[in-house]
């Protein structure tokens, strides 16, 4: 709607996580390289943390561009709020198995030749959980802890990758054996001042931008009111746009974030 108004060629402040324009701030470049490392070298568990639009997901989408698609196969369960029956057919299905009828000991056999026949191939199987932090029932969390003893002589036929809120930090505190498994922890902080600037122009310079479009204090405007968390970002910067195009203003200023934080919240 208001990409010729500002000379863009895409949306740049879209809500839909994208690899193509994956900002590369300091925390979320070390969060793909811890993820990398416990991947390459098969340490198991590792669990990203950090609140709602901090860029978890956008972060996976990176990682699934790193990773040798002959070498590696990588697979994603967004709902994981699941009995331990149910998680164990999810993963089995994801797998490329069949979860019909399947006692537990008759879906656990098939999860362990599936993974066995990737390693035959030279292919490492990774599995992330995402939303992790939904898993309420300690017993489906201690279900994903036994899929490590699925092993070859000497290392682990599966990677796991815990994505979550928060919340997840308490859910494994409880559950010992698990969190004694996990070899790298990180959390995914918010962006500071000087990395949000360099995030929006990054998004705006990938979307076809020329020209600077919004001002050092509307930026300052823009990391006082979302705290630095991208997703909120976005929707900041998406609505200041619009409101920049109605007023067939040049830049946004501080006035137009003002404005358009108020637009938002009404």
């Amino acid at each position: 709607m208001y990409l010729e108004h500002w000379e863009l060629q895409k949306t740049p402040f879209g809500n839909v996580p994208t690899r193509n324009i994956f900002y590369r701030s300091p925390q979320h470049e070390e969060a793909l390289r811890r993820l990398l490392y416990v991947i390459e070298h098969r340490k198991g568990v590792a669990m990203l943390t950090g609140e709602v639009g901090c860029g978890k997901t956008t972060v996976m989408k990176a990682l699934a561009d790193y990773l040798d698609k002959d070498k590696y196969h990588l697979e994603t369960l967004s709902n994981p709020a699941l009995q331990p029956i149910d998680l164990i057919k999810a993963i089995v299905l994801k797998l490329g198995g069949s979860a019909e009828n399947g006692s537990k000991t008759v879906l656990l056999d098939q999860m362990h030749k599936l993974l066995d026949e990737n390693a035959e191939k030279g292919i490492s199987t990774v599995l992330a959980i995402d939303e992790a932090h939904v898993i309420g029932n300690s017993a489906t969390l201690d279900e994903l802890r036994m899929l490590l003893n699925i092993q070859s002589d000497d290392e682990f036929l599966i990677t796991l990758i815990l994505l979550g809120q928060p919340p997840l930090l308490k859910n494994i505190s409880e559950l010992q054996p698990l969190k004694e498994r996990i070899s790298i922890k990180y959390n995914l902080e918010p962006l500071d001042m000087q990395n949000t600037l360099n995030y929006v122009v990054h998004r705006l310079k990938c979307a076809g931008a020329s020209r600077g479009i919004f001002s050092r204090e509307a930026v300052e405007a823009l990391y006082e009111y979302t705290g630095g968390i991208p997703l909120r970002i976005n929707n900041l910067c998406d609505r200041c746009l619009l409101i920049g195009l109605m007023r067939q203003a040049r830049m946004v200023d501080s006035k137009v974030v003002q404005d358009a934080i108020e637009d938002l919240g009404s």
